[in-house]
């Protein structure tokens, strides 16, 4: 089995224990190519097995959880580790991004994303899954950090996710 078909796997045992753990989130499929660095990154991830997670935080006014990250702004982003559920990691995520406590409602979005090496043509095409899981706010007290904010938009996430 090359890693094409290895990752391609990985990601159909992630959607299951999703769909068992969550529910099923809606899945769209997207292929791209990169160059070598990137590629070898990519490649790297998909051996490893990884899951990207982002949670969208909702407020009680229906402001959506940001923080600070590589100079932008953007909802929480991580990966579960090896002993977590995954509504324990999204939670665990929110929590070291930004000190807030959330609890996970559903998992709203599943992207998989083949990713193509632009440099060479006889590259297997490697497969990388980013779910977005949405959670409510649980503590009352809103987070004080400057590189956290809750941003009222009406529809933030679909640029920032």
């Amino acid at each position: 089995m090359d890693v094409s078909d290895r990752s391609r796997s990985r990601i159909k045992e992630w959607l299951e224990r999703i769909e068992s753990e969550v529910g099923s989130p809606t899945v769209t499929q997207t292929t791209f190519e990169v160059a070598e660095d990137g590629y070898r990154r990519a490649l790297d991830q998909a051996e490893a097995g990884n899951l990207d997670i982002q949670a969208v935080v909702r407020d009680d006014d229906d402001a959506v959880l940001l923080s600070e990250d590589d100079g932008g702004w953007g909802v929480p982003r991580g990966r579960p580790r090896d002993d977590e559920g995954l509504t324990e990691a999204t939670e665990r995520i929110v929590r070291d991004a930004t000190g807030v406590d959330c609890a996970v409602t559903d998992a709203t979005s599943a992207t998989i994303s083949g990713i193509r090496n632009a440099d060479d043509e006889t590259a297997a095409t490697v497969y990388r899954l980013s779910v977005v899981f949405t959670a409510e706010l649980t503590e009352a007290e809103a987070a004080t950090d400057e590189a956290v904010r809750w941003d009222t938009d009406p529809d933030p996430v679909a640029e920032i996710v």
